[in-house]
């Protein structure tokens, strides 16, 4: 497959909605808020409702058929019956469509003959007239450079990763959940059933794309596993691959075989079978967005030497424990280091020195600055962790949060004097507050370069797996 054959997918020109009723109430109808978020979102090219009736809607002619509509269409989005669509991919061929989108289900995950027999048809009816389908059962697209998505309010700034996902709703999580951790996407598709575009052609077609640096993928089931393969492990030469593969257990493959009728595969078969291929696994959605996160932010490091730096002798042992568990190093000070912390604080009181450093309140009413900066220029760390443990620490909401945005402000301003990998952990969150001011420094140190986690173990865990690729990558190099 060359790459020009899913240009089409990602960058339309003209789009057309099936479905779009003039009937309007409190709540749209789907394909009414597909007409919205494609307009609202900043599509450029024109947008057209269809609809056997005719009408208007929102000053919008309503056309009847695709073929009246007055200039060429590349892009069909189905909003309606399964029985239906027959029908309008035929008159869609007449019109030179390029891609139809079946937001409809009702198809082979049906689990019915009638959806099996459904399926067959429209792949073959497609592929008599040269045209791709996304989906069915599927959300679509989301190609920001493209000013195209299926969400309004999904962010406007194209950015490196790209994401392939099966579930029309892990798409939309994923999307918003990595957009607060400061990802950006290059390239989004939700794509369903996959009866014509599948993984492997996503897969190709990402490994070559110039947007995408990262690629990550929530798999429910292949389609041809022999390509896939072939797919995957090309991709995971030239980028990062970070794949969630759903349906793992006896149950969770008949849901997914329910859900997108999709053959699933044990946890065992696919833990070997990606580490095999150079693909990353993520065991959760949040996983994911860590995997993703991290490599949209952090360098390459020198090696698993980390200070951690953060508040609450007890959750400090804790973060000692998960960065160990998850083969990172967490090497005590030397004396010169040590040193010059004593006599930055002036005292010892309440405060632990020998990394993990757990800082006294007291330090809160001067700053990390001088701290951070001489654990940055130290050279005995190849990263430095922050983390805040926010539930744990009993000031008022006002006085926490000054302490605190001077603590980040700190951070950011070493990390931009030094260059030097730094991530920041906010966790125990214990109250709206908390999240509020979570949300708020967490954008703060992302718009700085900052990864952000929500945990210790999991920023432990993102960090030794990105470790591992490096040296994986490495090893395979000089061989």
């Amino acid at each position: 497959m060359t790459k020009q054959k899913l240009d089409c997918v990602f960058q339309p020109k003209t789009v057309a909605i099936a479905g779009v009723s003039t009937k309007q109430t409190t709540v749209p109808s789907l394909s009414q808020r597909y007409l919205r978020a494609v307009r609202e979102y900043g599509f450029k090219g024109r947008v057209y409702p269809l609809n056997p009736k005719g009408g208007e809607i929102w000053g919008l002619k309503i056309y009847p058929n695709i073929k009246d509509i007055p200039e060429p269409v590349d892009y069909v989005i189905s909003c309606i019956p399964a029985s239906a669509t027959p029908q309008l991919i035929k008159e869609c061929a007449v019109k030179g469509v390029k891609v139809i989108h079946f937001y409809t289900s009702g198809f082979s995950e049906a689990g019915t003959d009638e959806g099996r027999r459904l399926e067959n048809e429209i792949y073959s009816l497609a592929r008599q007239n040269g045209m791709r389908i996304i989906g069915p059962n599927c959300m679509g697209v989301y190609s920001p450079k493209a000013n195209f998505s299926f969400v309004s309010d999904f962010p406007k700034e194209s950015g490196s990763v790209a994401l392939i996902c099966q579930s029309g709703g892990n798409t939309n999580y994923i999307v918003r959940e990595g957009a607060n951790r400061g990802v950006r996407f290059s390239k989004v598709i939700s794509y369903g059933n996959a009866v014509d575009i599948n993984e492997s052609d996503l897969l190709e077609y990402l490994t070559f794309d110039a947007d995408t640096e990262i690629i990550t993928a929530y798999i429910e089931g292949v389609k041809n596993g022999k390509r896939f393969s072939q797919a995957l492990r090309e991709a995971a030469k030239v980028k990062p691959v970070i794949v969630l593969k759903s349906g793992i257990t006896e149950s969770g493959a008949k849901v997914a075989a329910s859900h997108v009728s999709a053959l699933a595969g044990s946890n065992e078969i696919w833990d070997g079978f990606l580490r095999q291929v150079g693909a990353i696994r993520a065991n959760s959605l949040d996983e994911l967005i860590d995997m993703a996160m991290t490599f949209s932010y952090l360098p390459l490091l020198a090696g698993r030497r980390v200070s951690i730096l953060g508040t609450g002798g007890g959750v400090t042992v804790l973060a000692a424990d998960d960065c160990i568990n998850a083969g990172l190093t967490v090497p005590r000070f030397s004396e010169g280091i040590y040193n010059k912390l004593k006599n930055l604080l002036k005292t010892e009181a309440g405060v632990i020195l020998n990394n993990p450093v757990d800082l006294a309140t007291g330090v809160y009413q001067t700053g990390i600055y001088d701290v951070l900066n001489t654990l940055i220029n130290c050279g005995e760390f190849d990263l430095h962790m922050l983390h805040f443990a926010l539930g744990l620490i009993g000031f008022s909401p006002s006085l926490r949060n000054r302490i605190w945005d001077s603590i980040v402000e700190d951070a950011i301003r070493v990390h931009k004097e030094s260059a030097k990998p730094v991530v920041v952990v906010i966790h125990s969150l214990a109250s709206n507050s908390d999240y509020e001011w979570m949300l708020e420094a967490q954008r703060k140190c992302c718009e700085a370069g900052i990864p952000v986690y929500h945990s210790m173990s999991s920023a432990a865990k993102a960090i030794d797996r990105f470790l591992r690729y490096h040296e994986l990558r490495l090893t395979r190099a000089q061989d």
